[in-house]
């Protein structure tokens, strides 16, 4: 069945299927299967649809053609009724706020991140702390690969949130603590970047954190044991 929303997207001024769903609140990967799919559109989210582009159900999933004029949206026609000077100072308009809602997109994701930074700081810390009790002054925790300090790091979350809800942990418990330990490891994979800083590959950089940790492909110590 085709599909009319890819023709009623870009009628409403939306270039690309990300855009129209990050400024409507819906997961781009779920409207993208609109676009590919619309018969399987719950009824619900086609009503959304229906009213945000100014048609019917039946042409948003692909029963009928919309009109042009329908398709258009009363504020596309609003726009296409201005004379050019105008188009232009709604352009310029358009973009400005645009660039305002890129930055206010921008951080609100800091502000939902920050606090994931800091929680993947403390407890990477935490773990480092453990893992080099047993070193001299001055030696690193060394791990094989990246993929094997990554996989340490979620192992040892994974053992810290078990240990901090006792033995009878409900459902709901578990199901927020795995929620948590996945934030702090996008933050960890937002934070561990590849840094090289004279000839050593960071763990975490240290010019902002105050933490490094070698990696070696051939590692003294085995599993991702401190370095002996």
């Amino acid at each position: 069945m085709a599909s009319n929303l890819l023709g009623l997207r870009k009628a409403a001024g939306y270039k690309s299927a990300g855009d129209f769903a990050e400024a409507h609140g819906i997961p781009v990967s779920t409207y993208a299967r609109y676009e590919s799919n619309p018969d399987k559109i719950p009824m619900e989210r086609a009503w959304q649809l229906a009213d945000i582009f100014g048609t019917t159900i039946d042409a948003v999933v692909g029963r009928q053609v919309p009109a042009p004029g329908v398709m258009r949206g009363e504020v596309q026609l609003e726009y296409d009724g201005l004379t050019r000077e105008s188009r232009a100072l709604a352009d310029e308009f358009r973009e400005f706020v645009r660039m305002k809602d890129a930055k206010i997109r921008e951080r609100r994701r800091h502000e939902e991140e920050t606090p994931f930074d800091a929680l993947c700081y403390q407890y990477e810390r935490q773990m480092l702390a453990e893992m080099g009790e047993g070193n001299a002054f001055g030696e690193l925790v060394v791990f094989e690969s990246e993929a094997e300090a990554r996989e340490t790091f979620r192992g040892y979350l994974e053992r810290l949130a078990i240990k901090k809800r006792g033995g009878h942990p409900t459902k709901i418990q578990q199901i927020a603590d795995n929620a948590t330990i996945d934030k702090v490891m996008e933050a960890y994979d937002r934070i561990h970047s590849d840094f090289a800083h004279d000839g050593i590959s960071m763990m975490w950089n240290a010019e902002n954190r105050g933490i490094s940790v070698e990696y070696s492909s051939a590692p003294a110590g085995g599993g991702g044991d401190a370095k002996r």
